[in-house]
């Protein structure tokens, strides 16, 4: 399976103040086809349910997520409610993860915790690629478990 790609827009779109830079993850759910058409025999309309099936569960469509260059003078405080909706999770999730120090804490308000945005952002590129190791993984072990080769 293929490994995750990083992209970076042209420099034609950056203005000449520090621009921010576009990471894009994507994962190629071919080999994971080929698998299945090896085993069962699908139709035309199953094979497109069954990709599209691949592609949610990997969470595509691919979001393109801006982040502020390290110089960036300006660095956006959100609570955990709102960084919990600009990358998908519950908010007790991402409290358990600011718990577990995997998301570093920037400040606390009262009861209330408070993240930059750059933390979040990079946090969940460190899920992503964790989560397509464990994809590309599992699916070499169906194959292995599959075809014993």
């Amino acid at each position: 399976m293929a490994k995750p790609r990083l992209t970076r827009p042209p420099k034609a779109d950056a203005t000449p103040e520090r621009a921010p830079f576009a990471v894009q993850v994507t994962l190629d759910v071919q080999p994971l086809m080929e698998i299945v058409s090896r085993h069962v025999s699908l139709s035309r309309s199953a094979r497109a349910g069954l990709r599209k099936d691949f592609l949610l569960a990997l969470g595509h469509p691919p979001q393109v997520t801006t982040i502020a260059e390290p110089g960036a003078p300006a660095l956006e405080v959100l609570s955990t409610e709102e960084a919990a909706q600009l990358v998908g999770v519950s908010r007790p999730y991402l409290v358990k993860q600011i718990e577990l120090g995997r998301i570093p804490l920037h400040q606390k308000v009262g009861n209330q915790r408070r993240l930059l945005k750059r933390d979040v952002l990079a946090w969940q590129i460190r899920e992503r690629r964790s989560q397509a190791a464990a994809f590309t993984k599992l699916a070499g072990e169906l194959d292995t478990e599959l075809f014993g080769s």
